[in-house]
């Protein structure tokens, strides 16, 4: 099997210090969390960004110092922005602003990879709605847009349908080679085009992978390592952290993204995976090398 790459996501868009007070908000402590998962083994870091407030924020300004702060303490981790709107929900808004993530996409310079949707979603929370209406069109003009920029783009999966909309990106000829799909399982509670965690689920979206993708996974709350674990088994990577998993077991705070990061690690030595450095990740998903 090739090496196993390993996601870090630090830092949420939905919950906050009051699920675990470890949580970063400000650029430094997120930079200080991927500098720690960093040295455990991690190769990419998936970046989201939060005001003084606390609150979510695509604010270009965040997320260049965040970046500058990561590469001050040396590290060659591969940087990932969200693509996702600051979320709704918790600015009290009643639509997302699907142009929003584009923004975190134009700092100097820009990212190395960055997260994108491909189909609508609907999150259900307090008894209200918030759509995010991305398209297949929109998703067709953005994913060229990074293919300008030079920005590898993780296109996330969250149902059956959305290997379909991928299908659609790489027959317009907007995506290079090797593809690269994020599975998301596990959040469908309040997100009704989400899909749950099953072993036959996940088994049966990899058998709708196109040639030419590398695939990981990431699973919500207790899927995390449940799911984590049976990607390494099918070939696949994986992504931990607090925006997708607080708890390093059952009723448990992890103390730290690193501790999760460890963990996985770990897991992934056992089944016999080798971890992906930073500079081995690049080279396998068509990633340039990282400048000086």
């Amino acid at each position: 099997m090739d090496k196993l790459i390993v996601t870090v996501a630090p830092t949420s868009n939905f919950h906050g210090k009051e699920a675990n007070p470890a949580l970063p908000f400000s650029p430094q402590e997120v930079a200080d969390a991927v500098h720690e998962c960093w040295n455990e083994g991690a190769s990419i870091a998936h970046i989201h960004g939060r005001n003084e407030a606390g609150l979510p924020t695509n604010d270009p300004a965040f997320f260049q110092e965040a970046d500058r702060l990561i590469r001050e303490r040396k590290s060659d981790i591969v940087l990932q922005h969200s693509m996702a709107p600051a979320n709704p929900m918790l600015l009290g808004l009643k639509e997302g602003d699907i142009n929003d993530g584009i923004r975190t996409t134009t700092t100097t310079p820009p990212p190395e990879m960055a997260s994108l949707e491909v189909a609508p979603s609907n999150i259900i929370a307090d008894g209200r709605v918030y759509n995010m209406l991305w398209d297949r069109l929109w998703a067709r003009k953005t994913a060229q847009y990074l293919k300008d920029k030079g920005i590898k783009p993780e296109v996330e999966i969250y149902n059956n349908s959305d290997m379909d909309d991928l299908d659609y990106l790489i027959d317009q000829g907007v995506l290079n080679k090797p593809y690269y799909a994020s599975f998301v399982l596990g959040m469908h509670k309040v997100n009704n085009q989400a899909s749950r965690y099953s072993p036959r689920h996940l088994m049966h979206l990899v058998d709708l992978l196109p040639r030419d993708c590398i695939f990981s996974v990431l699973g919500i709350g207790p899927a995390e390592f449940q799911a984590a674990t049976l990607s390494m088994l099918l070939g696949g990577n994986v992504r931990v952290g607090f925006e997708d998993n607080i708890y390093i077991e059952r009723g448990k705070l992890a103390k730290s993204n690193a501790e999760l990061v460890r963990k996985i690690v770990r897991i992934g030595r056992e089944l016999g995976r080798e971890i992906a450095s930073p500079a081995e990740a690049r080279e396998m998903l068509g990633i340039p090398r990282l400048k000086q």
